[in-house]
């Protein structure tokens, strides 16, 4: 009888950065194993990254309907996988150990709002990593606790995931145009709330633009307002209508509505990353890139503790409205 593992991460992009570590750990642990991985829907384009013979996706809402949560019930009772790992903790999740004999990791929560899962529910997980948001010490983050609960050796293993997804034809006829940039990936509401506006964020790109070769500028996916705005001030390509306009002379150039595989290619050419907190900047430190991560002023110390990625080449600002302070101290970076 074959081996199997399941393991459950439908969450978003970012989270399964988190985890990325960890699942490595499992791919080479249990090479002769069949692995299915549960994405989500939101995380489905970043599949590429476990294209194997012995992995298998599915992919779920990111909130489970009724029919799915059915599904996994009837999934996990009725398949022999050997281990279960949980890393994303949906509630339904921690009452799987009662309805099978297979052995369950989870990273668990202990917070002053309660505790995640019961403490009876914790009993039945054959091990698990706890992430104390109680304690006041610097505790580790969720990737470290992640990958602790992952790699059973305790083995630094070399990374065997896939780093070469399938890219746009857009993509691939202009490659030749990403070479010696930054990248900068604009959070309309970030930068909104903390008293900038887009010709703030403009200015700031005109600075970087003086310190290196090129700078490329990604944003919310979507046909907003300031999309627009970039659309008529800026060179530009369009990954959305597969239009570019680009000035010879130009050294800013937007990406419009670039899809999350692309973006990974773009990621990993650039020199530098520069993003609110989120999918670039845990992207780009899987990659190793040098990061700015940008966090709201709001950020508290439990999130940022965390969520910040491991990454040697890590830099962070909190993004405050005393823009000048801001702008120097990302060209300082730099």
């Amino acid at each position: 009888m074959d081996k199997k593992i399941l393991i459950f991460k439908n969450d978003r992009v970012g989270d399964l950065f988190h985890s990325i570590k960890g699942i490595n750990s499992i791919l080479h642990e249990h090479k002769d194993y069949k692995i299915e991985i549960i994405l989500s829907k939101i995380s489905k384009d970043i599949s590429f990254l476990f294209d194997k013979n012995n992995i298998k996706i599915d992919i779920y809402n990111y909130d489970l309907n009724f029919y799915e949560k059915f599904k996994i019930i009837n999934k996990v009772f009725f398949s022999n996988y050997e281990k279960i790992f949980i890393l994303s903790p949906k509630n339904i999740y921690f009452y799987l150990p009662i309805i099978s004999n297979s052995k369950f990791y989870a990273v668990v929560v202990k917070d002053h709002k309660g505790n995640r899962p019961l403490k009876f529910l914790r009993n039945k997980l054959f091990k698990f990593e706890i992430n104390d948001r109680t304690s006041k010490r610097i505790n580790e983050g969720i990737s470290t606790l992640t990958e602790k609960l992952c790699n059973e050796n305790s083995i630094e293993y070399p990374n065997i995931l896939n780093n070469k997804p399938l890219n746009s034809k857009l993509l691939n006829d202009n490659i030749y145009l990403f070479k010696n940039f930054v990248h900068f990936h604009y959070k309309n509401s970030l930068f909104k709330n903390n008293g900038w506006t887009i010709n703030n964020f403009l200015d700031l790109i005109n600075k970087i633009s003086k310190k290196t070769e090129k700078v490329f500028i990604s944003s919310d996916f979507g046909n907003y307002e300031h999309n627009n705005y970039f659309l008529k001030k800026l060179s530009f390509i369009n990954f959305e209508s597969g239009k570019m306009n680009i000035d010879n002379d130009s050294k800013i150039i937007y990406l419009h509505n670039i899809k999350v595989n692309d973006l990974f290619k773009l990621i990993h050419l650039s020199n530098q990353v520069i993003s609110p907190h989120g999918t670039m900047t845990l992207m780009a430190s899987y990659l190793n890139k040098k990061v700015i991560d940008l966090f709201d002023a709001k950020v508290s110390i439990i999130s940022f503790r965390e969520f910040k990625p491991s990454n040697k080449n890590y830099n962070f600002l909190i993004l405050k409205n005393d823009i000048d302070l801001v702008v120097n101290k990302i060209i300082n970076f730099l």
